[in-house]
């Protein structure tokens, strides 16, 4: 089969890759469309310590089933699914609660397995969820991200006040219009690509700032208040997001540290124990968290039509080096072999 290989830092080629073989209770993935992940960019750079090459990535995907190998779950033959691309062990007391990237032995598709840049996928049949059929390729590759999303705001939901979310990439954009529906009161997002901070704009935040700029820390104080917001949300991970959070946030407020950006940590810890912050550490989503975003978007509850664009996979190498630049004008791109 055809696939889109990663086979050098910041290379990507259409090469010939090796059918998948099945053992019993895995599934033959025909892969309609499959979304391009931070991650997938930082790994293409050289900056994943888990993307090892020559590797296929992806992990946002969407298909059809072409066949099952023994008679396990609830998909068939010409169900389209969304792939749950965590794969726990199944017998750890993390799997059991669905929580399947705590996992000890986890691995990601796309990481540590062939991922879905590739016309077909082999998946465990667990790790399939059938998809009303009217959503599409497009719509099924965005059930993996919202779920991300669903998580990250869900650790802060308790807050129920003001916060802040730094990065307004594709998770950021998400989370935004899940912290809308969810009816947190006031959103401010931080920004640095003009793109993303009209896309912010468009969608709900009521103040974007671009962080670098001058006065953008005492603008966020500002609309906060003296006492700051309830919670950030840190979408982007980099030693600057981390400081900002902490000045933002009120005491006894909540940090939510979802981004991968840097394992730098840029936190005045003295700060964060005499203030009474507490930090979270957020990763993945849960099975009921993919569930429940594959929920919201049949009831077409994201507007994504001005922030995500499709791109063949033959185009691959050429999304990536626009998507890795700090200026692009593109904020989410599926692939579609």
């Amino acid at each position: 089969m055809k696939a889109l290989v990663y086979t050098e830092v910041r290379k990507l080629e259409i090469q010939e890759w090796p059918n998948p073989q099945l053992s019993t209770g895995e599934a033959l993935v025909r892969v309609g469309a499959v979304g391009v992940c931070g991650s997938d960019i930082h790994g293409w750079t050289g900056h994943s310590r888990g993307r090892v090459p020559p590797l296929v990535l992806g992990h946002e995907m969407s298909g059809i089933v072409e066949r099952v190998e023994g008679n396990h779950g609830n998909v068939k033959a010409g169900d389209l699914v969304a792939v749950f691309p965590l794969i726990g062990c199944g017998r750890c007391d993390y799997c059991a609660a669905g929580r399947d990237p705590l996992c000890r032995r986890r691995q990601l598709l796309g990481m540590h397995l062939p991922g879905g840049f590739a016309e077909y996928l082999k998946a465990p049949v667990r790790s399939l969820y059938p998809i009303p059929a009217k959503l599409g390729y497009t719509q099924g590759a965005l059930i993996e991200p919202l779920a991300n999303a669903l998580h990250f705001v869900e650790t802060a939901r308790s807050e129920r006040g003001p916060i802040a979310i730094l990065g307004a990439g594709p998770i950021g954009l998400l989370m935004l219009q899940v912290a809308r529906q969810m009816e947190f009161p006031r959103i401010a997002v931080a920004e640095i690509n003009p793109n993303r901070s009209a896309a912010a704009a468009a969608h709900g935040a009521d103040l974007v700032v671009n962080p670098t700029e001058s006065g953008a820390v005492e603008r966020l104080q500002t609309f906060f208040g003296e006492d700051g917001c309830n919670a950030v949300l840190d979408a982007a991970g980099f030693a600057a997001t981390r400081e900002l959070a902490l000045k933002l946030v009120r005491s006894g407020g909540l940090i939510v540290l979802a981004g991968l950006g840097s394992a730098e940590a840029g936190i005045d810890f003295v700060e964060v124990t005499r203030r009474e912050v507490r930090l979270a550490g957020v990763y993945g989503y849960t099975r009921k968290d993919f569930e429940r975003a594959i929920t919201w978007v049949t009831e077409n509850r994201l507007n994504v039509t001005d922030w995500v664009r499709e791109a063949r996979l033959t185009e691959g190498q050429a999304v990536f080096e626009d998507l890795a630049r700090p200026d692009s004008r593109s904020i989410k791109v599926v692939l579609k072999p």
